[in-house]
């Protein structure tokens, strides 16, 4: 493997670490301190850390290939993308609301995805 696919293979995994952390808290703080859920810490956590799991694999190595897509055109569908699969997930899996889900999914999302720049610009975040 060379330098550039390692590199690669680096980002990849502080992305996913970064984003599972980010979008779990997100998530905890909003059931149970926002909507006030009962729902057990594992069951937040399983949710938070599962959803975007299972979604940023396609963000970063599906969608900007997809097709003959803009970065920009692509962002906008990988993102889309994970905001509705995580909310399905969320819906189902901690059995809340949809309009509870799709909340919660925009702004983990919406979080994770600001914040990384964000904490780059200020020199707060270094690639593995």
């Amino acid at each position: 493997m060379d330098a550039q696919n390692i590199a690669v293979v680096h980002h990849f995994l502080s992305s996913l670490i970064f984003t599972d952390v980010v979008e779990t808290a997100v998530l905890f703080f909003m059931l149970r301190l926002v909507f006030k859920l009962r729902i057990s810490t594992s069951q937040i956590i399983f949710a938070g850390l599962y959803a975007s799991f299972s979604t940023i694999a396609y963000v970063w190595f599906v969608f900007p290939y997809l097709l003959a897509w803009s970065p920009g055109v692509s962002t906008f569908f990988a993102e889309l993308f994970a905001f509705l699969v995580e909310a399905l997930f969320y819906r189902f899996v901690l059995r809340i609301s949809w309009k509870t889900a799709l909340l919660a999914s925009l702004v983990c999302n919406a979080f994770s995805y600001f914040l990384g720049p964000f904490l780059r610009s200020y020199g707060l975040w270094i690639y593995w």
